[in-house]
């Protein structure tokens, strides 16, 4: 089953094959940096969709943060 585009559920599978591909944690960033432009910059959707979107990924980056 595929995740959809902002859910948390999507962007931990979307930072967890970043993470294991790089193998370090302090690339956490850099994937969340991308994600974020791509948020604000290429998805086109309503204001609310987009926060929200930004909640669940800076959501799921701090679990991922605390699980280090």
């Amino acid at each position: 089953m595929k995740e959809f585009y902002g859910t948390e559920e999507y962007f931990e599978q979307k930072v967890s094959s970043f993470l294991s591909k790089e193998g370090d944690e302090k690339k956490l960033s850099i994937i969340a940096a991308r994600l974020e432009h791509e948020i604000r910059n290429d998805f086109i959707c309503h204001e609310r969709v987009r926060n929200e979107c930004l909640e669940n990924l800076f959501e799921v980056c701090d679990r991922v943060m605390a699980e280090k």
